[in-house]
């Protein structure tokens, strides 16, 4: 039989094809390859290894030793390497549309992320990416190493493959470094790596990390293509809210530790932290929190409530360090200051408040404390809101109930010039006398109630600052109730009328009025109407109060409207600083009495007892006029004020 010469050459060919499959060396193919994808990423890519495949539809391909290269500004060449790869190719994709890879294997890959010191990042290849499709990828021993020098970021992350869950596999990682300077670590798990194809879909991540003494941890998911849009559970602790500037675009003031967990999410530009929960230092908070940051100047929005607030933990707004915290738990700048104060002479705040954190955001927060826990003042019901616009800061209202009355307070702090200028009105209603000065508290009965009125301005960049400059008029009055007739008599040092009531027990001793009228100047307060007029004793009082140099000199000269035989009559001294203040008699008269009841002593026993009667007979204050003043001074104060304000 003839065998066609056609069979011959179909023979022949496949005979050829069996020897070129046979004799090939896919080696050969490793420059083309190279080449191809050289100009497919714009940097060189270079099989250094062996490379291996197969002849089919869809080979599979590996190669060992692969490596892509970095940016040309980079320290390091390579900015991908694998020790071993494994890829299975569908050949008809590469004839039209997006490159189909079935399976992806990579041995001890790493990858390093590298951002640049004008901001470049290395993973922009200077076009659209041309992202194949892949159905299986498979990592044994990745890392994955972000670098960002400007901030001090220095990161790796192990990268592996976990088992396999629902025909994907998901990936779990590891890693640490430092993040802006703190040292970082990181842990968690994710969704396959392949979801990240879909840019525009959810990705399921399961992460805990932690930075310095802050650490977080989230459950949600995120969007690849808009790596801000979050929506998940968060958890949050550390040593001061303030740290996570700038990562979290909000300058917070100094606080105590705490731990927060809520409901993070994204949406049209807009951050929410909404249903959270926990402590900040030893107050309890709820709420939500909002950060829009769809226009140039970030947004604050936020609405909490504490129902058990410790007012100490509120120090930072005045730049103290938290008391509440042991030192353990303390931040450096939070120890550092803390320690000025200890050793300084001075009570007042003089850390300055930052002014460019004034100016970069806008923000409205309402706060509301509603009981009030381990404090030495009787305090209620706070109710704030905080209103930050264009560098301007208003506190309206800031009203809060203290002694069973109620404090109305109004501030504005204007941050646009290099130094801070402070208008502040406060009004002040019912309080309890018996509850703000304990000691003049009756055996029975109300000591009576307390109101007035503050006005005044200042300038300066600290709270010492600006209560050391402060102008304004600040009246407090009170009227009717009873105070304690013991402490109002050891005003006068009247020993005889004392003696009677600690053997016979204290009394009730009515009160006409109190009218405290003070003017500042400079920070200098000096006591206009100072006086206590009850059916015992008037006290009158004079002297100043300095807060610039944090001092007190204050002389209380107490007249009694009833005979004694034995009284000293004062006065009594409120000296000394604000940290150190020292309450005593007047060591000058007193002495200068005892001396002539001593000398008169010597000749006529009964002579000694002169010097020291006191015949009383002090007349009552003119209370409804003192009252109508020091009203009327604030008024006018404030009127002043206004207009020149204008």
């Amino acid at each position: 039989m003839r065998i066609p010469r056609t069979a011959w050459v179909l023979l022949a060919i496949a005979a050829l094809v069996a020897v070129l499959i046979a004799l090939f060396n896919w080696n050969w193919l490793r420059g083309p390859i190279s080449t191809y994808m050289s100009a497919k990423f714009g940097r060189p890519f270079i099989i250094n290894g062996d490379l291996r495949g197969e002849f089919s539809l869809k080979p599979q391909l590996s190669a060992d030793y692969v490596t892509l290269g970095n940016s040309t500004w980079s320290s390091d060449p390579i900015m991908a390497r694998a020790q071993h790869l494994t890829v299975r190719v569908d050949l008809l994709s590469l004839l039209g549309g997006p490159v189909s890879l079935p399976e992806l294997t990579l041995v001890r890959p790493v990858l390093l992320l590298e951002r640049g010191a004008d901001g470049q990042e290395n993973w922009h290849f200077g076009g659209p990416p041309e992202i194949p499709r892949i159905g299986r990828l498979d990592i044994d021993t990745g890392i994955v190493h972000f670098l960002d020098p400007a901030p001090g970021t220095d990161i790796s992350v192990n990268v592996e493959s976990a088992p396999a869950e629902n025909g994907e596999l998901p990936v779990k990682f590891k890693g640490a470094g430092k993040l802006r300077k703190n040292e970082f670590t990181i842990e968690g798990s994710a969704a396959t790596l392949l979801a990240l194809e879909n840019a525009d879909r959810p990705y399921r991540l399961d992460v805990q990390a932690k930075a310095g003494a802050t650490s977080a941890k989230f459950n949600g998911s995120i969007v690849p293509a808009r790596v801000d849009n979050v929506d998940g559970s968060l958890s949050v602790q550390g040593r001061d809210l303030s740290q996570l500037y700038p990562i979290v675009p909000v300058p917070f003031p100094w606080t105590p530790p705490y731990r927060l967990s809520g409901n993070l999410k994204h949406a049209s530009g807009v951050w929410s932290f909404r249903e959270f929960s926990g402590k900040v230092g030893e107050s309890d908070v709820t709420g939500r929190f909002d950060v829009d940051r769809k226009n140039e100047r970030v947004m604050v929005d936020a609405d909490l409530v504490a129902q058990n607030l410790n007012y100490k933990d509120l120090g930072g707004l005045l730049g103290l360090p938290p008391p509440t915290a042991p030192p353990q738990a303390m931040t450096a700048a939070q120890k550092k200051e803390a320690a000025k104060r200890e050793v300084s002479g001075r009570a007042l705040p003089t850390k300055p408040y930052n002014l460019e954190a004034l100016r970069v955001i806008d923000a409205k927060v309402h706060l509301k404390g509603k009981r009030f826990i381990a404090t030495d003042l009787p305090l209620d019901n706070l109710d704030g809101v905080m209103d930050l616009k264009d560098g301007v800061l208003k506190l309206k209202p800031l009203d809060f109930g203290i002694a069973g009355g109620h404090v109305a307070s109004a501030l504005t702090m204007d941050a646009r010039d290099k130094v801070i200028k402070t208008d502040g009105d406060v009004t002040v209603r019912n309080l309890e006398l018996k509850q703000l000065v304990p000691a003049l508290k009756p055996p029975k009965g109300s000591a009576g109630k307390v109101g007035g009125r503050a006005k005044f301005t200042a300038t300066g960049n600290s709270v010492a600052d600006m209560l050391g400059t402060s102008n304004g008029e600040v009246a407090l009055i009170s009227w009717g109730g009873d105070a304690s007739e013991l402490s109002i008599v050891l005003t006068n040092l009247d020993l005889a009328r004392a003696a009677e009531l600690l053997i016979r027990g204290d009394a009730n001793s009515p009160i006409r009025c109190v009218v405290a009228d003070f003017v500042s100047t400079n920070g200098v307060m000096d006591a206009r109407t100072l006086v206590i007029d009850t059916e015992a004793e008037k006290i009158l009082g004079d002297g100043t109060i300095d807060f610039a140099k944090e001092r007190y000199d204050l002389k209380l000269n107490a007249k009694s409207k009833r005979p004694s035989l034995v009284a000293l009559r004062g006065p009594i001294m409120i000296d000394g600083s604000f940290k150190t203040p020292n309450v005593h008699p007047a060591v000058g008269p007193i002495a200068a009495r005892v001396g002539t009841s001593v000398g008169l002593g010597i000749l006529n026993p009964l002579a000694a007892l002169l010097p020291l009667i006191d015949f009383g007979g002090a007349s009552d204050a003119d209370c409804r006029a003192l009252i109508a003043e020091a009203s009327g001074n604030v008024q006018a104060t404030a009127t002043a004020q206004k207009a020149a304000a204008k």
